[in-house]
């Protein structure tokens, strides 16, 4: 038996060398460790997609890649089964000290948050320090249940290419790339659906529990934490990965080689430049779709996307100039698309201003002009034209009785577009700012159209009535409608003060009326002789205001007397 006592000079530096006191490495991160594959390729793709074959392959290449992955695990857990079986024999024949046991815990404290390879690299270079006194963890397998949350995630994956290749189909973008990242958010994996029967009962601790495992086996790398409430992204071993390009319709592996499956049907593949004549029967009869247009429906069969990207066959070049008949798919305009085609050059708007056909216009509903000044597609620029176009419309009821010029229209308009809503540097405001507006402008024209139909007074030509330096009551300009917009906004800012006040006062009478009601009834119960006086007294002077009780010996007579007559 060793002995457990350290008191001397020596025994404490050993104790110092055993907890790592002197010359301490830094404390690492935990990070976890992905099996990197062997001449890390990228794969490249015009249109990628993982569907049929190329879903199938990158199983089946999964399967191979789990299976050796799991017999060097079971190798590398028999190597630590016979490490901890020393551990436990050496402990037996040498019980532990205080201060080694101390030791061990204090080592599982501070790795503990490390991966199961990297706390065994840790166990070892303790052991070759200290002994053998510290057990290795066993290095978990993959097991059957990853592999459906593998396919899930890769179904997850498929439509995230699927989307990115509707954008880039519909810029005409035909250029090899890198496949992007996966976005692998737990959270949506959890919620995926098949014929409205939830894919995976699992919860999203699960799902990220199965991502952490197949990183570690080397299934998943270059991890990329976008933060707590996006989903990470990663890479899928290229090793692993096949993706089938919709462009030329082959499957695409590691370093870009193209695998053709002999199983399937070969079409042929006409490359002749056909836009010219695409275009003109398009602007013709208004009865194809060219490719640049066509967007990839949320199918998984590979038939549809054949008959997308092959030219078709001689057979059915008589349908259509580009070689198939096109189905005709009219696209409703966004908001953004239709306020854009609301807007007038300023010359056709100061004609049509001029010639009266805005006397009876309608406002744009506020609503969707913050509709899009927060999420539509305007510029600064061509929301700037809108708001200015729709306050002058909104201006032609004032000129009803009269007929400025289009020059004098024109005059105006060019004056707010390079005035209004800009700042010193003459930069656009940005649109949240300029919808802000919105509802002053027109409550000063209505404030003005008010006024000059009161006063009988005509206003001047546009041009000088919407000049921005005419500010005073004297010169009788659109500026000057500011002051009364001024006076409103504090008259509305003084309503909920009037509001309460009025409120207190009304309960106030309430209650003046509760009491006389209270201190008439009183008085008739005393002259029935239901009460006595003294009862009557007691009553007004506790729950009635003072004034009652003073005035109640000049009621009583008062109602004495109405009684008798």
């Amino acid at each position: 038996m060793r002995n457990t006592k350290s008191n001397s000079m020596a025994d404490h530096l050993k104790a110092a060398n055993l907890f790592g006191y002197q010359e301490q490495a830094p404390k690492q991160e935990p990070t976890l460790v992905a099996t990197p594959p062997q001449n890390p390729t990228i794969i490249m793709a015009v249109y990628p997609a993982i569907i049929d074959t190329a879903f199938a392959q990158t199983m089946d290449n999964y399967r191979v890649h789990i299976a050796a992955y799991n017999y060097r695990t079971q190798a590398e857990n028999d190597l630590i089964n016979k490490h901890n079986s020393a551990v436990k024999q050496y402990i037996l024949n040498n019980p532990l000290s205080e201060l080694e046991r101390e030791y061990v815990g204090f080592f599982r404290k501070r790795y503990n948050n490390l991966p199961a390879r990297e706390y065994n690299t840790e166990v070892d270079n303790a052991c070759k320090a200290h002994g053998m006194i510290v057990a290795k963890r066993k290095i978990q397998k993959v097991k059957y249940a990853t592999e459906q949350v593998f396919q899930n995630l890769l179904s997850l994956y498929n439509s995230q290419l699927m989307k990115r290749n509707s954008e880039y189909i519909r810029l005409g973008v035909r250029t090899p790339r890198p496949i992007q990242e996966m976005d692998i958010n737990a959270y949506l994996v959890t919620k995926m659906k098949r014929k409205e029967v939830t894919s995976l009962d699992v919860c999203s601790k699960t799902v990220r529990n199965h991502r952490k495992r197949l990183q570690e086996a080397g299934v998943f790398s270059e991890f990329i934490f976008c933060g707590s409430t996006r989903g990470v992204k990663v890479q899928i071993n290229p090793e692993i990965l096949t993706v089938l390009d919709l462009q030329t319709n082959k499957l695409t592996v590691a370093e870009n080689q193209l695998v053709t499956s002999g199983s399937e049907k070969v079409l042929p593949d006409n490359n002749d430049t056909t836009r010219t004549f695409k275009e003109q029967y398009k602007n013709r009869n208004d009865a194809t779709q060219s490719f640049d247009d066509k967007e990839f429906p949320a199918v998984t069969s590979s038939s549809h996307y054949k008959n997308n990207f092959y030219k078709n066959t001689g057979s059915k070049l008589k349908n259509s100039p580009e070689g198939a008949p096109a189905e005709t798919s009219k696209k409703e305009k966004t908001l953004s698309e239709k306020l854009r085609d609301l807007i007038l050059h300023p010359q056709e708007l100061a004609e049509r201003l001029a010639q009266g056909l805005f006397n009876n216009y309608v406002p744009i509903d506020v609503r969707l002009l913050y509709k899009e000044a927060y999420n539509g597609t305007l510029t600064t620029t061509e929301f700037q034209q809108l708001v200015i176009q729709d306050c002058f419309c909104n201006a032609a009821k004032l000129y009803r009785d009269t007929t400025p010029y289009t020059g004098s229209w024109k005059n105006a308009i060019n004056c707010w577009l390079q005035n209004k809503f800009m700042n010193y540097k003459g930069i656009v405001f940005n649109k949240t700012n300029i919808v802000d507006d919105v509802q002053q402008l027109r409550w000063r024209l209505e404030h003005a159209r008010k006024w000059f139909s009161r006063t009988g007074i005509k206003p001047l030509y546009p041009s000088n009535y919407f000049d921005i330096t005419r500010k005073t009551s004297k010169e009788i300009g659109f500026e000057f409608t500011r002051k009364a917009w001024e006076r409103h906004v504090k008259y509305m800012e003084n309503q909920p003060a009037k509001k309460r006040k009025l409120e207190r006062n009304a309960e106030a009478r309430l209650k003046t009326i509760n009491h006389a009601k209270k201190f008439e009834n009183e008085i008739k119960r005393f002259l029935r002789n239901k009460i006595t006086l003294p009862q009557l007294y007691d009553y007004v002077r506790r729950n009635l205001p003072t004034e009652f009780y003073s005035k109640l010996p000049e009621t009583i007579d008062k109602m004495m007397s109405n009684t008798k007559l």
